[in-house]
């Protein structure tokens, strides 16, 4: 693990669909409110990101969130098979999951939000 470089894929999805997309970084910039400079910084991994940041883009891109976080797509994701019952009963975990979120910082809280609100989102779609 030791000299392997952290891959960028977030900004590196975001520059992907921007280009895609036809805009430049300014008209990106223009579109979600965001500043030019940190589309810039985002897309070469040199600033986090935050969940109002992502939405923004998002909504400026006319994209899913998701897609800012696909990976390699040349390894297949594993698929994970659940019972649909499982979801809508309370989490025995519950306390647990919240007691460490506060020990995170608020950026990485703010992905993890994001993640669950995805999931609940691809939930509603998949139930008839």
């Amino acid at each position: 693990m030791l000299g392997m470089k952290k891959r960028n894929f977030t900004g590196g999805n975001i520059r992907k669909i921007r280009t895609e997309a036809g805009l430049t970084q300014e008209e990106l910039a223009l579109k979600s409110g965001l500043s030019q400079g940190y589309i810039n910084q985002l897309e070469n991994g040199k600033r986090k990101f935050t969940q109002k940041s992502l939405e923004l883009i998002s909504k400026a891109l006319t994209v899913p969130i998701i897609e800012f976080f696909r990976g390699d797509e040349t390894f297949p994701m594993p698929v994970v098979k659940e019972e649909e019952a499982e979801y809508g009963k309370k989490c025995p975990q519950t306390k647990d999951i919240a007691a460490l979120l506060k020990k995170l910082p608020p950026h990485i809280v703010g992905h993890y939000i994001a993640l669950l609100k995805m999931e609940v989102e691809l939930n509603k779609k998949r139930k008839p």
